[in-house]
């Protein structure tokens, strides 16, 4: 029986290869977030591929009007549309599904931003991807 090894290194290497370069292919994204003028104080941004672009869904935290995600974590080049997402305690408490008293959470941005989003941004890999989004209140 011959020895099968130098084959499975060479596949090895292949995988590894392709792995590689589509991780180079990755775009990261830096930008702003504002709502009604202001920064938005903490959130949730996500970059969803639409229909002829290539995954995957990248995403991070908003601090501060301010969100970046590393090429590691971010997108393929491509049309995407964009979830936004921030939530608070409105001071009160509330009974949860099992009767215990929780803090009563409010979202502050508007559902046309994230469950029914109107944003759409397109990510180059010419760069730069730093997309600006100015929120407003309905």
């Amino acid at each position: 029986m011959s020895d099968r090894r130098p084959i499975w290194w060479c596949v090895w290497f292949v995988l590894l290869l392709i792995g590689c370069d589509q991780q180079g292919d990755r775009q990261s994204l830096k930008g702003t977030v504002t709502l009604d003028g202001a920064p938005l104080a903490v959130g949730r941004i996500t970059f969803l591929p639409q229909r002829g672009t290539q995954g995957p869904t990248a995403g991070g935290p908003i601090t501060d009007g301010q969100f970046s995600i590393s090429p590691e974590g971010g997108t393929f080049t491509g049309t995407f549309q964009v979830k936004i997402t921030a939530t608070r305690k409105t001071g009160r408490t509330i009974l949860n599904a099992l009767g215990e008293e929780t803090d009563e959470i409010e979202h502050i941005v508007p559902p046309r931003y994230n469950r029914q989003s109107e944003l759409t941004r397109e990510v180059t890999a010419s760069g730069p991807n730093q997309p600006e989004f100015a929120l407003t209140s309905p």
